[in-house]
C-alpha cells in the first residue's frame, strides 16, 4: 500500500484499510513499528480485517515488542525476518530456537520468512537450518531465492527439488513473481508469463503440501506483497511501469483459483 508519490504524501491508513476491505481481501500484513497499535486495532475492527505481523529483530530479545503487538491485534501469525547474519548453522539455529521459544510461550504461531539480507538470505543455508531446527516453519517468499541464486531458465530438477523442500516446511506464503534478474516482475506483462506460471506451479505444490500437514479447519495465510520502488521497476521519469494495486488483484484471483483446485478430491 506504500506508493512513495513525488509529493511524499501517502494514503492515510484508514483509506488504505477501506480500499483493502472493499476489494474483498481478508486481511493485511502489518510491519511492526509502522503505525500506532490503537489506530491499527480500531481500523481492523472497523473494516472486519484480520492481520499478520512482520518483524525484523536484530536479536532474540528484540522480537518481544512485535510479539506484544501480534498478541494485541490477535494476529494470525508473527512473521520473522531475522536481521542477524550468523556464519554457522549452529549459531543460526540458536536464534531461530530463541524466537520460537518466545512465541511458543504465548501460543503465537510464528514463521521465519525466506528473505534476502536476513538469516535466511541463502537457500542452501536455510535448508541446513531446517534440518537443524525441525520445528521451524517458513513463510515462503520464493522471489528472493530466484534472484539471490539466479536460477536459470528452464529450471533444473535440482532447483525444483530444493524449492519443494522449502515449500514442504512453509506455513504461509507470499505472492511476488521474480526472474533471475528482477525481484518483482509485472505479472500483467505478457512476456513475464513463464515466470508467473512457474510461481503458480510452486504455489499449487505448496498449498497441496500445506493441506497434507495441517488440520482440515486450518487457515492458510497468503500475502499479495508487491513493494514500491525500488522493488517496483520504474522508467526514466521515476514512475512505476505498472499498477501494483491491479497486479495484486491479478495475483489474488489466480491464487484463489489455485487454492480451490488444491482441495482433496472427495470420494462419491
Amino acid at each position: 500500500m506504500t506508493t512513495r508519490p513525488p509529493d511524499g504524501v501517502e494514503m492515510p491508513l484508514g483509506e488504505q484499510m477501506q480500499r483493502i476491505a472493499d476489494a474483498g481481501f481478508d486481511g493485511v500484513d502489518i510491519v511492526h513499528g509502522d503505525y500506532p497499535e490503537a489506530e491499527l486495532e480500531k481500523l481492523l475492527q472497523q473494516y472486519g480485517l484480520v492481520c499478520t505481523v512482520t518483524a525484523f529483530p536484530q536479536s532474540i530479545e528484540a522480537l518481544a515488542p512485535a510479539l506484544e503487538l501480534a498478541i494485541a491485534l490477535n494476529a494470525r501469525h508473527l512473521n520473522v525476518i531475522g536481521a542477524v547474519y550468523p556464519f554457522s548453522v549452529n549459531a543460526g539455529a540458536r536464534y531461530v530456537r530463541g524466537w520460537l521459544e518466545l512465541c511458543n510461550r504465548v501460543n503465537m504461531p510464528v514463521t521465519i520468512e525466506t528473505h534476502r539480507d536476513s538469516i535466511t538470505t541463502d537457500m542452501l543455508y536455510t535448508l541446513q537450518l531446517m534440518a537443524a531446527v525441525p520445528e521451524m516453519q517458513l513463510c515462503a517468499d520464493l522471489s528472493h531465492y530466484v534472484v539471490a541464486r539466479e536460477f536459470k531458465w528452464p529450471l533444473t530438477p535440482l532447483v525444483n527439488s530444493q524449492i519443494k523442500n522449502i515449500l514442504d516446511r512453509s506455513a504461509s506464503f507470499q505472492g511476488r513473481v521474480a526472474s533471475r534478474e528482477q525481484i518483482q516482475l509485472q505479472v500483467s506483462f505478457a512476456h513475464h508469463v513463464e515466470w508467473f506460471d512457474q510461481f503458480a506451479a510452486w504455489w499449487d505444490y505448496g498449498f497441496r503440501s500445506w493441506r497434507r500437514r495441517k488440520p482440515a479447519d486450518a487457515t492458510l495465510n497468503f500475502l499479495c506483497e508487491l513493494g514500491p520502488r525500488e522493488y517496483a521497476m520504474t522508467g526514466a521519469d521515476g514512475a512505476e511501469l505498472s499498477d501494483r494495486w491491479e497486479e495484486a488483484l491479478i495475483i489474488r484471483d489466480r491464487v484463489r483459483q489455485i487454492w480451490e483446485r488444491s482441495q482433496p478430491t472427495r470420494s462419491p
